[in-house]
């Protein structure tokens, strides 16, 4: 016993491993279970109570591949035809007949489309520098330069799919390039065509939008809070009282959560700008960042300003805590007093029930908001309520950003307030540009304008110098930069970007208004919920058969061998797929194919064994002596099996797709997980019965 105590520590360790990422799963099946008998307030009122645990479970379980969840699985191909054209500095009948020649030749296969378009010039006696190229540029240099766009089209369409499927709320997407021109989405439990197709082929819309003012948007969030609350006698005061309304503070402590990027002319000089991002500064200044999302303090009555002032903090991801709130309230509005004693969370929640989920970020007169990620859904609830919707300024809207932030072991979300109506759109943008700036070796965007757009540039920029503008796709707001200066000439530097990759990624967001490709659906599958059903049940079941067919004739064959041998099998799948839920693996309709098939193998290695241990017996060697030669004499046998078939998933995995993916997947980790089961395990049940000198059979 004392010689195997090192082998059954980590034999119970592993089991319970498994079992503790496989909780969730089961979690999430009885969430679910639950919400499909509520109806109507009882599911609201279900979500509400256990939203943080629903989401947690959620994104923790065992995920379900496409073919068992059911769903829609799309194939979009970006027209780099057009593109090409668009491109084009010169435009003849000889290259309209190229691109629709080249058009025509990739129809039907993915072939490198700018390859096609080269050997078809090349056919006609033309060269790229016909077209594409100024005097000076080389045939190399424009080759570079649209090979470059044709890659950066190809991340601009991933990001605006992402985008738009993130806001349609699609659990588990998967997005993927293929090739030079494809891209494949999986979504899974969608069922609607229409829709998918309406959210994957619309034209990205790019928008520039003033951030709204921070004191009419804490009155709006005031009024928010009253709808929740059920205070509707002071609502129209507390809209319309602007102008009574105390200034918010600008002396709050400093805080790194704020998007200071600038927005100046391009190659404009700025000593006084702030200079960084949140993203970039809250991953090292965790400890700073929290002091203005923090718990709730005070709640002071200021008598001699007549105002009142909610004070609360929390830091995000502390669940003991509401978010931070300063909200300064107009003396018409005092039916939100409230007592100069400290509050309990419990009576602040009741009272502030909007603020105790959005924090706000009021330094500088910002008033971002900032929401855990488990509260999120709930946000959106409470401003998609039409009683809430009627309570806002008909011009404000709220938008969340793309970026978000960690704090204390929690995903944050911001919140903006944005004007409804944009004051441009992206049509206006000829070229934007991600770089380093010499001067300060650090990450900008250069943004070009064409002639209409510069001149409404000009105005916007110069009536609202140190107000801040939201670059809007798809009311996503990826950045909120300060006008530094008033801006002519169409040129534009924006700064305070945290790493050249968020350079980038504004970059495509700028160009999705400009030179867009085209994205179409060429290929288009659904998977109703009721086939995803059917295969579910239908791999269990075969799983379950399998597992007792094999059961029932190791029990026959090899009499308790063959019993410890299904004990084995039985822990082999738990680790198996416990393996696959810490990984946040996908379970498929082929990967429960491997499955079994791992049971299969793992039956014979068990098999392998006892056949040496009965070879050992029959030549009247002892039990122990026999059970000992039966593992070491198989062993070699065992670890080629398995190291083949690991290297053959390995492969499979690296170079197969969808379906053979999965099915590589769960055979790998079924054959590592044999390997300890066959060789550890039941060696330790083994050598156990033999010191407590129980009777062992192998048929």
């Amino acid at each position: 016993m004392k010689k195997n105590l090192t082998r059954i520590i980590i034999t119970v360790v592993l089991i319970l491993m498994s079992l503790y990422f496989l909780y969730p799963t089961y979690k999430d099946y009885n969430f679910v279970k639950q919400l499909k008998s509520l109806t109507g307030q009882d599911s609201v009122d279900f979500l509400d109570k256990n939203g943080p645990e629903i989401t947690k479970a959620r994104d923790n379980r065992l995920k379900l591949g496409l073919d068992l969840q059911g769903g829609m699985y799309v194939v979009l191909d970006v027209d780099i035809v057009k593109l090409l054209e668009d491109l084009a500095v010169r435009k003849d009948d000889q290259l309209t007949a190229v691109l629709a020649e080249v058009k025509e030749a990739t129809k039907t296969d993915d072939e490198l489309i700018f390859e096609v378009f080269k050997q078809k010039l090349s056919a006609r006696g033309l060269t790229l520098k016909n077209f594409y190229g100024e005097t000076r540029d080389t045939e190399s240099d424009i080759e570079s330069k649209l090979t470059t766009e044709i890659d950066k089209s190809l991340d601009r369409a991933v990001e605006i799919v992402r985008n738009r499927i993130d806001q349609y709320g699609v659990a588990e997407p998967q997005i993927q390039k293929i090739g030079n021109s494809r891209i494949i989405v999986e979504l899974p439990g969608v069922s609607n065509p229409q829709e998918v197709r309406k959210l994957l082929e619309g034209t990205a819309l790019l928008e520039f939008k003033l951030v709204y003012d921070p004191q009419a948007t804490v009155k709006a969030m005031e009024a928010i809070n009253k709808v929740l609350v059920g205070d509707t006698t002071a609502l129209s005061d507390s809209l319309n009282s602007g102008s009574k309304s105390d200034t918010l503070k600008k002396d709050m402590q400093s805080s790194d959560l704020k998007d200071t990027a600038d927005l100046k002319t391009a190659g404009q000089k700025d000593n006084t700008k702030s200079g960084s991002t949140g993203s970039k500064d809250t991953s090292s200044k965790t400890t700073k960042a929290g002091d203005n999302v923090k718990k709730q303090d005070t709640a002071k009555k200021e008598s001699k300003e007549n105002k009142q002032t909610a004070d609360t903090s929390k830091k995000p991801g502390d669940t003991s805590s509401s978010v931070d709130t300063s909200v300064t309230e107009s003396d018409t509005a005092a039916e939100t007093d409230t007592s100069s004693a400290q509050m309990s969370e419990e009576e602040f929640k009741a009272k502030f029930p909007f603020f105790a989920l959005v924090g706000l970020n009021q330094e500088s007169g910002t008033a971002d908001g900032y929401v855990k990620d488990s509260d999120r859904d709930k946000v959106e609830r409470i401003l998609n309520r039409e009683d809430v919707k009627a309570a806002l300024p008909t011009d404000l809207q709220f938008a969340w950003s793309n970026k978000t932030f960690d704090a204390q072991g929690e995903k944050i979300h911001i919140l903006y307030a944005v004007k409804k109506d944009p004051e441009l759109t992206g049509k206006v943008i000829v070229n934007a540009m991600a770089n380093i700036d010499p001067t300060s070796n650090t990450p900008i965007v250069t943004m070009e304008m064409d002639a209409d757009g510069s001149s409404d540039w000009s105005r916007i920029t110069g009536s609202n110098i140190n107000k801040r503008i939201a670059i809007v796709l798809d009311n996503v707001v990826y950045s909120a930069p300060v006008v530094r200066s008033k801006i002519t000439g169409g040129n534009s530097q924006i700064e305070g970007m945290a790493n050249v990759q968020e350079a980038k990624l504004l970059e495509i967001v700028l160009k999705a208004g400009a030179l867009p490709a085209p994205v179409k659906i060429i290929e288009e599958r659904s998977i109703g919920p009721s086939l995803g059903e059917d295969s579910i049940r239908s791999g269990i079941l075969s799983s379950i058969a399998a597992l007792i067919l094999v059961a029932l004739f190791m029990v026959f064959y090899y009499r308790f061998g063959g019993g410890v041998a299904d004990v084995a099998v039985i822990i082999n799948t738990i680790i198996i797929l416990g393996i696959m839920a810490s990984l946040k693996a996908t379970l498929t309709l082929p990967g429960i194919a491997g499955l079994i098939l791992s049971i299969g193998m793992s039956v014979d290695t068990n098999v392998l064994i006892f056949e040496r241990i009965r070879e050992e017996l029959d030549s009247g060697k002892p039990m122990r002596t026999s059970v000992d030669l039966g593992y070491k004499k198989a062993f070699s046998a065992i670890i080629d099996s398995h190291l083949t078939s690991i290297i053959t998933g390995i492969i499979l995995y690296q170079f197969g797709s969808g379906p053979i993916q999965g099915f590589a997947l769960t055979l790998i980790f079924g054959l590592v997980a044999n390997l300890f089961t066959a060789i550890v395990i039941t060696h330790v049940i083994f050598d156990i019965m033999i010191e407590k000198g129980k009777h062992i059979s192998f048929g």
